[in-house]
């Protein structure tokens, strides 16, 4: 019983940490909407595919640059 209430709590830690990246990516992506640099890659500058938009709204980087390329 005891470890699997250590399991369970180390479960909700994780997911607590997921949460709080997810709301700071949500949290820049409506900075970028609001300085009007939405859209555009933080790295490179270039415009982020809509299909990538669409799918990730909260993605700071164009393909290119999320894979390094």
């Amino acid at each position: 019983f005891f470890l699997s209430a250590l399991v369970a709590q180390a479960q909700g830690a994780r997911i607590q940490r997921r949460r709080a990246q997810e709301r700071e990516r949500i949290d820049a992506a409506l900075k970028r909407i609001d300085s009007g640099e939405y859209g555009w890659c933080v790295t490179c500058g270039e415009e982020i595919a809509i299909a990538r938009l669409d799918h990730a709204p909260e993605v700071p980087t164009c393909l290119e640059c999320a894979r390094g390329t």
